[in-house]
């Protein structure tokens, strides 16, 4: 009985206590500054871009590998608004998979993450997963409005809390230019008739970087690049191109043109000079090896051009390549023989180290010579010597039938057909059937 007069007084005592129900949405609590949800990218209002640089130094660090930048020329650096000369180009994070540790915080050497502390971070709910990917637009929406009152990290807080307790001086306040302050003397300057960002220096004169190459018409620019920009610009093509791949849509014909480009410009000449001659931009003559003229290595037609991941990923080609070349190496150190598989194998990766000849060789002597017409009925090579049976090979470019994708489609048979018949097994049904459709050699007949 008496307990039962306790718990009934426990129950009456909260008839008078105030309520503390909220209605959200339309009512909210006001969120502590420590709080954090998700990361955001803040907003230099002093230079009118963002702080981040692109130096992928969160991206490397981050547990989950849910983020993804891109680096790219600061344009501003020249016009003499930003100190800059890299700037951030895109930006994700894939909010379905962070963890919202704050580590990419903590690494961030530019104070250009912050983690959201407003209820705007928290309301990401969504159907679908792929809504949660935030693009760099995003992720500077809170910041860029002004709606990041106190950017935080938790670092801060506790340098603070030390120098208090030790009686000493507080640590530099962070986040100086991604705040309301900095927001509001921008909108100030924009007033008085300034431009958003601060005039920092005199704009650069622009470089004579592009001058008219050989060849070129009158008053036309040709690009002459140095070797870093050149590695850079086909590094940047190839991920475009790989971005594609990936998620297995069609690369465009304009970054096709730009990989080839870049793959086969050499530094300090004009594209005119390095595109100029035979196929693959090759000079009249020139033959193909296993390296392009930036030093990368380069594969035959068909081999390294899978998505990330595949055994004919350019990364697990580029690997098996390398040690294949590395062992072939220690044999002939010890002068020992070279197995016929090594060698098959750096001869059908491209590698220039090949014992019995390269491919390229065989590529460059099986191409027809100059004014020669293709063999009857089969689809003309486009430069690799590669002839296949009528109808075949004759579609347009980026049709299954076209002639780039035919000749994959060999190359993919014919390795496998020498996987297997290099592990003693037959050759799959399946695989002998393609080769016998596209003529392979391999196939009993057919020309090659």
């Amino acid at each position: 009985m008496k307990g039962l007069l306790k718990g009934l007084g426990v129950t009456f005592s909260t008839f008078a206590r105030r309520t503390v129900t909220v209605q959200y949405p339309e009512e909210k609590h006001v969120l502590p500054v420590r709080q954090r949800s998700f990361p955001i990218l803040t907003w230099d209002f002093d230079h009118d871009e963002p702080f981040c640089t692109g130096c992928n130094v969160c991206v490397r660090n981050c547990p989950v590998d849910c983020m993804t930048a891109v680096m790219h020329d600061n344009p501003k650096y020249t016009e003499g608004t930003s100190n800059r000369r890299k700037i951030v180009e895109k930006f994700w994070i894939d909010y379905a998979r962070c963890m919202r540790c704050n580590i990419c915080v903590e690494v961030c050497p530019f104070e250009a993450i912050s983690m959201d502390n407003t209820w705007a971070g928290h309301e990401h709910a969504a159907y679908d997963r792929r809504d949660l990917h935030v693009d760099i637009d995003g992720l500077l929406a809170a910041s860029k409005s002004g709606h990041l009152a106190v950017p935080f990290r938790p670092l801060d807080n506790i340098e603070f809390v030390e120098k208090l307790v030790a009686g000493e001086e507080p640590p530099p306040t962070a986040f100086l230019g991604a705040r309301p302050e900095a927001r509001q003397a921008q909108i100030e300057r924009i007033a008085r008739g300034e431009g958003a960002a601060i005039q920092e220096r005199e704009p650069e004169k622009p470089k004579a970087g592009a001058r008219a190459g050989a060849g070129a018409a009158a008053g036309e620019e040709v690009e002459i690049l140095s070797e870093s920009k050149l590695r850079a610009k086909r590094m940047r093509a190839e991920r475009e191109a790989k971005a594609f791949t990936d998620r297995g849509e069609p690369v465009p014909a304009e970054i096709q043109a730009a990989v080839e480009k870049y793959r086969n410009m050499k530094p300090g000449e004009p594209a005119a000079a390095s595109a100029g001659g035979g196929a693959a931009g090759l000079a009249a003559g020139e033959v193909l090896t296993g390296t392009n003229p930036d030093g990368s290595m380069r594969f035959p037609p068909g081999v390294g051009d899978g998505p990330k991941g595949d055994p004919n990923s350019a990364e697990k080609v580029r690997a098996k390549r390398m040690r294949a070349e590395r062992q072939l190496k220690e044999l002939q150190a010890k002068g020992e023989p070279i197995p016929d598989d090594m060698a098959q194998a750096l001869y059908d990766l491209g590698s220039d180290l090949a014992p019995n000849g390269t491919i390229w060789a065989t590529l460059a002597g099986a191409a027809p010579a100059a004014g020669e017409a293709p063999s009857a009925g089969a689809a003309a090579p486009a430069g690799d010597g590669m002839v296949f049976p009528p109808g075949i090979g004759i579609g347009p470019k980026g049709d299954p039938n076209s002639y780039e994708k035919v000749r994959a489609r060999r190359m993919r048979a014919e390795r496998k057909a020498n996987e297997a018949t290099s592990a003693g097994e037959a050759i799959p049904d399946d695989v002998m059937a393609t080769l016998r459709e596209l003529g392979s050699p391999l196939a009993g007949g057919g020309a090659g």
